[in-house]
Parts: C-alpha cells; sequence; structure tokens
C-alpha cells in the first residue's frame, strides 16, 4: 500500500494550504467505497475563488484520500443514508482545520457552521478517514466524539476494540506495537533512533526461534533489513523502509545483520525521513515503468495509463505499419519524498510534481471506478453468459437431430427391401437378409433388416415407412430451429460486447433494458422506466415568437458518439445495438461509408461522406475506432470490412442492429481509441 503515513502527513499538509476556510457546498457517493465532497475556497487579493473536489475511498485495496482535478462520475443516482446525513450537517459548513495523528493513516478534516444566524457560536464536526487496507473507513463525528454516521458499519461481533457505529463513542486505532519476547512494546520513534537500538532490535529478533509453518519444510530465510524496519518503526510501509535501506546500503534487499558502520547510515537515513514532517520538505514523485516490447522500433510513447497494470494507447503517425509493437506504461509506485531506489533501474522514469494529490489522482484515476462498473455489469453478463451457454448446448443437440439423416434414408431402404422381397418374408422371425438389388451392383450387397415377429413383411414395411416419415418431418423442421438458434447466439454475443463497451451505468442500464426485452431477465416493463430514469432530462426551449417547443426525446439506446477524423469527416459510432441501428439506418445515407470489426460483435461505425470522396487514411483512422470498440479490442491487428451504408441490410429474424453486408474489403487495423 503506498498511502501510508507519511503519505498522509504530505496530503494533509496541502490540504491546510488549499482547503482551509472553504465552504463545503456537495456531497456526493461516486462508487460504493468513495466519499466526495465539492469546497469552494474564497480568492484573494482580487482574485476569485475556486472550487475543489475532496475525494477518500475505504475500498479494500484502493483506500486513498486526495483532491481530484475532475468531478467524480457516479455509479448509483439515489446517494445512501451515510451521504443524506453528510449532506444534512455539512453542506454550508467551513472547514477550520485538518489533522494527521503522526505515523498512523488517519486524516481528520473538522468542519463548523454557526448555532444560529444570531449567534457566534459555532457547532463544530469531525470527519475521519481512516486509510487501512480492508479496515478503511469514513467516520462523521460530533465535536464530543460521537458516532453520528459511518461508512462501513462495524460490531463487537467483528471488532471488540473498536465499535464503529452511529451513538457510540468514537476510539481511535490501537497504538501500533512490537514485540519483544513476551511482550508487546510501543514501536521506537524514528525521530530519535539510534544505531544501538536497531542493533539490539536485529540481534533479539535474531534469536527468537522462527514460528513452525505447517505443510512441507522450507529453508529459513533471514529476515532483510526492511522487514526489521517496518515491524519497529510505527508509520514504516514496505515502500517507506526499502526506500530507508536503499540509501543506507545500495540495496533494498539488505539483510538484517550489519555491521556498526551500517547501523549508523540506516539510523542517520531513518532520522532524516522522519524529519520532514516537521520540515514539510515534500518532493512528490511517481514512478513510470515504461516496458519496450521485443521488436518494437520507434515506437511513440503512449498517454500514461489511469492506474498500475492499465495499457493505454495513443494516435498513431500517419502512415505506420499496422501490428506495430507498442510501448506500455503503467505507474509503479509513488511517495512524498525522491524515491532513490528507482533511480537506477531500468525501464523506470521518475516524474516529479508539486502536488502529492495530483500524483494520488493519477495514480488512482479510474481504477475503482472500473471496479465498481465491473459490480454492475457483472449480473447481467452471468445471466448472459448462462443463455449462451444454453444456445450453445442446442446447437450442438440440433447438430446430432441433423445427422440422423443417414438413419431415415436406411429406414426407408429397409421399407423399400422388405416389400420387394415380400413373398419371401415370412411372419415370425426377428431379423432377415436381403439382397440390395437397388444399388445396381453385379453383386447385390446383403442387408439386414430387423423385423417384428408379429407383423409380415408389409406390416413391418409399413412399421419402418412410418418411422421414416417421422423422421423426415422432424428433420424438416431441424435446419430452421439451427438458423433461429445461430441468430440467438450473434444476438448475445452482442449483447456481451455491448457490456463490454458500457463505460457508465446509464450504458450498462441500456443493455439490461436489452436483455430483459429479449426476455432473458425479468423487469421487462420497469426496464425502460429506469432507464429513462438515469437518462437526462431534454430541456424544452422557445421558438422566435415565443412559443414553447418540445425538445428532442433522447433514442431508446441512448445518444451515440460523434468523432471528427483528421480529415474532417463525421464519424458515428454505436456502442451498443440500438446506437447501431440508429446510426446505420437512421443517421447514415447510402454512400457513406460503414465500417465493423469482421467476425466479432461490435460497434458500427459510419464515415459520413458529405458529397465528398472518402479517402484512405479516413477508413484507416475509422477501422481503428471500429476495432477499438468490438470484443477484439485486447489485440494487436484486427480485420474490419467496409463497404457502401447501401449494401447493409438487416439480418432476417435478427434483432436491432444485426445486418448483413456484401461488396465489402477488409483491412487490418490495430485497435486505437481516438475520442
Amino acid at each position: 500500500m503506498f498511502v501510508d503515513a507519511i503519505t498522509l502527513a504530505a496530503v494533509a499538509d496541502e490540504w491546510r494550504t488549499l482547503l482551509t476556510g472553504a465552504r463545503i457546498d456537495t456531497v456526493i457517493q461516486p462508487t460504493e467505497h468513495t466519499v466526495a465532497m465539492q469546497c469552494y475556497t474564497p480568492g484573494g487579493g482580487g482574485q476569485g475563488g475556486q472550487n475543489r473536489w475532496l475525494s477518500f475511498s475505504a475500498h479494500p485495496q484502493l483506500a486513498r484520500a486526495h483532491l481530484t482535478a475532475r468531478k467524480p462520475a457516479k455509479i448509483a443516482s439515489e446517494p445512501p443514508a451515510f451521504i443524506m446525513l453528510l449532506r444534512k450537517y455539512l453542506e454550508g459548513t467551513r472547514i477550520e482545520a485538518i489533522g494527521q495523528p503522526r505515523w498512523e493513516r488517519v486524516i481528520e478534516i473538522i468542519a463548523s457552521s454557526r448555532r444560529d444566524v444570531d449567534s457566534d457560536e459555532r457547532a463544530r464536526y469531525r470527519l475521519i478517514i481512516e486509510i487501512m487496507g480492508r479496515l478503511s473507513n469514513v467516520i462523521f463525528c460530533d465535536e464530543q466524539g460521537m458516532i453520528l454516521g459511518c461508512l462501513k458499519y462495524v460490531g463487537a461481533d467483528v471488532n471488540r476494540y473498536r465499535v464503529i457505529a452511529p451513538n457510540v463513542p468514537y476510539v481511535a486505532p490501537p497504538p501500533q506495537m512490537r514485540v519483544v519476547g513476551e511482550q508487546s512494546l510501543p514501536r521506537l520513534d524514528p525521530t530519535t533512533l539510534t544505531a544501538s537500538q536497531l542493533k539490539a532490535v536485529a540481534l533479539e529478533e535474531a534469536a527468537r526461534p522462527a514460528p513452525v509453518k505447517k505443510g512441507r519444510a522450507r529453508a529459513s530465510e533471514q529476515p532483510t533489513l526492511w522487514q526489521l524496519l517496518s515491524r519497529n518503526l510505527p508509520g514504516f510501509s514496505q515502500l517507506l523502509a526499502r526506500e530507508v535501506v536503499y540509501r543506507a546500503t545500495g540495496n533494498s534487499d539488505s539483510l538484517a545483520l550489519q555491521d556498526e558502520n551500517t547501523w549508523e547510515e540506516v539510523a542517520w537515513n531513518v532520522r532524516e525521513i522522519a524529519a520532514l514532517y516537521d520540515a514539510h520538505a515534500w518532493k512528490p514523485q511517481l514512478v513510470e515503468r515504461v516496458e519496450q516490447l521485443a521488436g518494437a522500433q520507434d515506437a511513440p510513447a503512449i498517454t500514461p495509463g489511469r492506474s498500475e497494470g492499465e495499457k493505454g494507447d495513443a494516435p498513431t503517425t500517419p502512415g505506420r505499419p499496422q501490428g506495430y509493437a507498442r510501448t506500455l506504461q503503467r505507474y509503479v509506485a509513488f511517495a512524498p519524498y525522491a524515491l532513490e531506489q528507482y533511480a537506477e533501474m531500468a525501464g523506470v522514469r521518475i516524474l516529479a510534481s508539486s502536488s502529492i494529490n495530483s500524483i494520488i489522482d493519477e495514480f488512482y484515476a479510474g481504477a475503482e471506478w472500473r471496479d465498481a462498473m465491473e459490480s454492475v455489469r457483472a449480473p447481467v453478463r452471468k445471466v448472459l453468459h448462462t443463455q449462451l451457454e444454453r444456445c450453445r448446448r442446442k446447437a450442438e443437440l440440433l447438430q446430432k437431430e441433423l445427422a440422423v439423416s443417414e438413419e431415415a434414408n436406411q429406414y426407408r431402404l429397409w421399407a423399400g427391401l422388405l416389400l420387394a422381397h415380400q413373398n419371401d418374408v415370412k411372419q415370425g422371425p426377428q431379423s432377415v437378409t436381403l439382397q440390395n438389388f437397388f444399388e445396381g451392383q453385379e453383386t447385390p450387397a446383403l442387408v439386414t433388416v430387423p423385423l417384428d415377429p408379429r407383423l409380415d413383411a408389409v406390416g413391418n414395411a409399413n412399421r419402418i415407412f412410418h418411422k421414416y416419415h417421422k423422421l423426415r418431418r422432424a428433420l424438416a423442421l431441424v435446419p430452421p430451429q439451427i438458423e433461429q438458434n445461430a441468430v440467438e447466439i450473434a444476438m448475445i454475443e452482442q449483447l456481451l460486447a455491448d457490456l463490454m463497451l458500457a463505460d457508465t451505468p446509464l450504458e450498462v442500464a441500456l443493455v439490461k433494458a436489452e436483455t430483459q426485452t429479449a426476455g432473458y431477465m425479468r423487469g421487462a416493463k420497469g426496464a425502460a422506466k429506469a432507464v429513462q430514469k438515469q437518462q437526462k432530462p431534454v430541456h424544452k426551449g422557445k421558438d422566435k415568437g415565443g412559443k414553447q417547443t418540445r425538445g428532442k426525446p433522447t433514442p431508446p439506446g441512448g445518444v451515440p458518439l460523434h468523432a471528427q477524423s483528421r480529415e474532417g469527416f463525421t464519424l458515428l459510432i454505436g456502442k451498443n445495438s440500438r446506437q447501431n441501428e440508429d446510426v446505420t439506418f437512421h443517421q447514415a445515407s447510402s454512400n457513406d461509408m460503414w465500417l465493423h470489426a469482421r467476425g466479432v460483435p461490435g460497434s458500427h461505425v459510419i464515415i459520413k461522406a458529405g458529397g465528398r470522396d472518402i479517402p484512405r487514411s479516413a477508413i484507416e483512422e475509422a477501422a481503428a475506432l471500429a476495432a477499438w470498440y468490438s470484443q477484439a479490442r485486447g489485440s494487436t491487428s484486427v480485420p474490419v470490412d467496409y463497404t457502401l451504408q447501401r449494401y447493409v441490410r438487416h439480418m432476417k429474424g435478427g434483432g436491432p442492429g444485426m445486418v448483413i453486408y456484401d461488396h465489402e474489403r477488409t483491412l487490418y487495423a490495430e485497435p486505437r481509441n481516438g475520442m
């Protein structure tokens, strides 16, 4: 975890400069674990004020607190009870102070407002943000420390020491302790740490018997120096401890047992880092790893990713061949001090900034939103995957039924042979072997025909003919069922692609509505109302005569994406089935260019010709968008078909946006989001 105690100290320092005296105007909850507040800071020296968004998250893996550059998007439209509580007490208050207990991952905002219009007495409230991994929480208390509300309730059955619930006094996290022998002692003070203290701790831990681990025996590993610091110093995260060890020894993985000079160097570096609390000489840095893939030549730099592990794309240079290897970048770490341990590391770039808040915002931007969106998509995806597996099993069964056509031909042969040899076949035997002279061979083959002993030759022939005709009737129904099932599979795969491309709750709601309309989920009647509720209302206007006019209604699938090519052509992109239907058959004309990723579900992309000839470069640019907004987004090269809109028509029996086309050409494009 990179948001450690010393990082929060730097964040708190920046907040004191930017937010002291700011008015809290709005409180929202972007995701399940995040609370955001809009704070207005009055201007000074003739300058206007400024709005800033303050965000803090209690996510188990992404807990943090920082200022963010833009208003966070919201997953749910209805605020929960905790947000309503914060709005009741905090909106309109002013931030008086910001506190951060030394070496604790806790930051506190104290806000106040007048109790009465005619009184100078102020009511104060405490908003406490605890950044502690899965134990992270946002707690709202009154001035006396009584909890009024919290983001996560913690009962006595979970934690007897700290019950976090309304109308319970707030208890601070327990002090950080270290184990010495059989007793727990307070951790060593980093500001006054000495080499002798470190050496004594190292010797004590070396003499302590190693814990016995279950399972197969493993070779005992010697403790490293950074682990020693992390266990015995308060607030020393892994990143901070490794930085101290690297500065002292040149190797962040140095072992715990060192000589006298090394202990002096480590203790000095610990005191130097700890002095930042009082010196406030922060030097925020962000570490970015740049990996060059094998075979990449002259690969362009890509816009920095939004979180560790995310890959991004940048516009390619015109004329660059398709499928070239790309440079991937991701953020590795950040800290409010110089990260010397990464300075000599190959393939790493260190970015300096004057603001630790902007670094945290850049490091985590979009990560929690994607996690929250995944939880929104999951129920719909589960239903669609279940239905897709069902259709695939049905396709296998239909193919097996189609394979019995050979059995029907055999029944016909048996019945014909029985009628031809009816004088030679007597009643009673269970089978008979007859010559098959229907094949016209010089030496007829012998065929064994099973019989019903109770029937004669004509009766057995009629019985077998009945089976033959029954199979033929069934086989006549199988091809239409196969075709209908194939259309349904294509529709489900398109819905899954629409779900993958959905970036907002509204877009997911549109896909869910289509799923409910198709009968895969319940609530088809309420689906349209739910979508309309999330869509922004259309504002009415007035014409030149002052009469009220109606705004254009929002399409049922939402508004397609619009983009502009480098040559000035308008590009239309449908992000779901309804939008595909709209851009292809309602917004495009017969001479416009239509594009779609070949063989995979995805978006329809239209290039509006406007009476002009469409150059190859515009088609390539639109093809990159068609590849990006398709199920093949993760590929490096995607075949994209393009043809004129006049050659695109609806698929027989297909749903919205399901088409067939001809006169197409194919080019290969690298998926790239140029929006």
